[in-house]
């Protein structure tokens, strides 16, 4: 399928679509209440998408889908997951951690911290148990039934499960997600509804998917080749492709440093090589 036809059928369990809906706050703000409805959220920060956290310059850095806050600066990371990489519990872990991080200011006691929620829309069933959501709390191993509160919380939910165990605005959003039919009249699905048709015709961010994929495209190619015959060839195949897309000569050597960490002047003859 090409990109064209890719961003023509892209719905919300597309990660790139999902985060440009969510930095709507309005949108963002309902569908978190609707995850947590126990929860009274009255106003929440302007969303971020794709925001970068990292604490140390030696650590593993965390890029966010969709981050927020609320207005006792609670913290809220919304991932779409579409791929099961057998690795959702402990990216859930770190996730937690570096929003856990982020709510402990310098000076106050522990007591103070911000509680911090990591939620993900899963396109398979994340823990494998056949269940619609999976929310996720310490406890004590020898009394079960005791939660121990550290504020934090994480929550999986299984977008094509049909047992329909969540409240119904959720299923809503859910069943919006999975492409299925949804009866009745909620304002706010057909205010998503709209939303999602004007993020699939903004031009900006349809340049701006294609330019990503054919980014990331290339990048795989590039270290499949580079397993195969070497550093220097893959580098030169990748340039080769940017060249023949006919990308900008600054982006071209950008991406070149960014994928093999490269300096200018390495990008630089690899992209005169390939001009030959």
């Amino acid at each position: 399928m090409n990109l064209i036809q890719k961003w023509e059928d892209a719905g919300l369990s597309n990660d790139f679509v999902f985060s440009k809906v969510m930095i709507d706050p309005k949108i963002c703000q309902e569908v978190i209440q609707r995850v947590l409805p126990e929860l009274k959220i009255d106003h929440i920060k302007l969303p971020n998408s794709q925001e970068e956290i990292n604490f140390a310059p030696d650590a593993k850095g965390v890029r966010f889908d969709v981050f927020t806050r609320d207005t006792k600066n609670n913290c809220y990371d919304i991932e779409m997951q579409v791929a099961d990489e057998k690795d959702l519990l402990k990216r859930a872990q770190y996730y937690q951690a570096m929003t856990s991080l982020d709510s402990y200011e310098k000076g106050k006691n522990y007591q103070e911290a911000n509680n911090s929620y990591v939620i993900f829309f899963c396109c398979f069933d994340p823990l494998g148990l056949g269940l619609q959501q999976y929310t996720i709390h310490r406890h004590v191993d020898e009394s079960p039934e005791h939660i121990a509160d550290d504020g934090t919380t994480t929550i999986f939910l299984n977008i094509p499960s049909l047992r329909k165990d969540v409240n119904q605005p959720l299923q809503k959003f859910l069943d919006v997600i999975a492409n299925r039919k949804v009866d009745g009249d909620d304002r706010f699905i057909v205010q998503l509804k709209k939303r999602i048709a004007f993020v699939k015709h903004n031009k900006k961010w349809r340049a701006e998917y294609m330019r990503l994929s054919l980014y990331e495209m290339d990048r795989r190619h590039g270290l499949k080749v580079a397993r195969q015959e070497g550093k220097e060839e893959a580098i030169l195949q990748v340039t080769s492709l940017f060249v023949k897309q006919q990308l900008p000569k600054e982006q071209i050597i950008a991406n070149l440093k960014e994928a093999y960490d490269l300096t200018d002047e390495e990008a630089e003859q690899y992209y005169k090589r390939c001009l030959k």
